[in-house]
């Protein structure tokens, strides 16, 4: 008989009993469960078995007897369940208002809608990003009282079955509730109000588990982790500046470089827990802005550079400016940012 059998069995001969001795034995024996249980769960790896087997039997069989909820962080949950609290790596306390899984593909399906309250706190959607090449699913539209938001998963582009992922929404100055919408009929479309989306035939619908959540940040802004530090060369690259800030303390940039005669490559890393909403808008000398770039966990590569100048005479001067920009962040969830620019005689491209 295995240990959790044999507890349960002492639990039901206290619970059969007319009086037992001891009062106090059936709240003593669920503790020792709990436990031995938490002691157990840091050899063993089946988390969810675990929490079958010796946390949810007790609340079963003791109506009234509540079993504080179990947090953790994003980065144990099971890839199957969207969980109902966890705290993230910065100390965002999470709790999970609503959920429901659009079955767009074993239903048919193409809208899924959650009316959640609002209290102040901020809000934001959850998604498990399915299997499969992320460019041939469906996506869905994040749609908040009838109106489209900019989350739309963009994380699951690159992170295909890597589990959970988040973005922020916002909630009608003064509402007290509101109804979020999930839309598959066009994940590659932001429309305007009103406004429908072309559908896609090349998009193939997949079942999406979703939820809002809303949390508590941290009481004091937290310091993300220092930045990898950018090689002084890589291959034909040299490194001819640098900059870095840590948002929203620091949000703009400029870097004066001398050309070799040739092109100036850019790149950029960052470290925080909501690194991956981060953005970066670059203007190279007199040319235009460059766009937006999200900075996200990226991994330099030597073979590229994130954005390439046109060609620079050699022994001319030019800025490269950005300006960083944190979409649905938080004051206390800090994100540290670093450009590195390097110059080249040859742009080096993918092999």
């Amino acid at each position: 008989m295995t240990p959790a059998l044999r507890k349960l069995r002492d639990l039901f001969d206290d619970m059969s009993a007319d009086v037992p001795d001891n009062h106090r034995r059936i709240a003593q024996l669920e503790r020792r469960i709990r436990d031995d249980n938490r002691r157990r769960a840091f050899a063993v790896t089946g988390v969810t078995l675990l929490t079958a087997a010796g946390v949810l039997i007790p609340a079963f069989l003791l109506p009234g007897s509540a079993v504080p909820p179990r947090e953790t962080t994003t980065a144990v949950q099971p890839a199957a369940e969207l969980p109902p609290r966890f705290t993230s790596g910065d100390g965002s306390a999470y709790r999970r208002l609503a959920s429901a899984t659009l079955k767009a593909k074993s239903k048919g399906e193409k809208k899924a809608s959650l009316t959640v309250p609002v209290s102040g706190k901020p809000l934001e959607v959850a998604a498990l990003c399915p299997e499969g090449n992320p460019a041939d699913l469906a996506r869905p539209r994040v749609i908040v009282n009838g109106e489209p938001s900019s989350n739309g998963f963009q994380q699951c582009l690159t992170r295909q079955g890597t589990g959970m992922v988040l973005g922020s929404v916002s909630a009608p100055k003064g509402a007290e509730q509101v109804t979020i919408t999930f839309d598959i009929t066009d994940g590659g479309c932001v429309p305007k109000k009103d406004e429908a989306c072309p559908t896609r035939t090349f998009l193939q619908p997949t079942d999406w588990p979703l939820a809002v959540y809303e949390y508590t940040p941290p009481a004091r802004p937290v310091e993300p982790d220092p930045v990898e530090a950018f090689p002084a060369r890589r291959e034909t690259l040299k490194l001819a500046g640098q900059a870095s800030g840590v948002w929203p303390r620091k949000s703009s940039f400029a870097l004066t470089v001398t050309s070799p005669g040739g092109y100036f490559g850019i790149d950029h890393l960052c470290t925080g827990d909501l690194a991956d909403r981060l953005s970066i808008s670059y203007r190279i000398g007199d040319e235009p802005s460059q766009g937006e770039r999200v900075c996200g966990h990226r991994t330099l590569d030597d073979t590229n550079a994130l954005l390439w100048s046109e060609k620079v005479p050699k022994g001319t001067k030019i800025t490269i400016s950005g300006k960083v920009r944190m979409r649905g962040g938080h004051p206390n969830r800090q994100t540290r940012w670093s450009v590195g620019v390097y110059s080249s005689k040859i742009v080096k491209l993918v092999r």
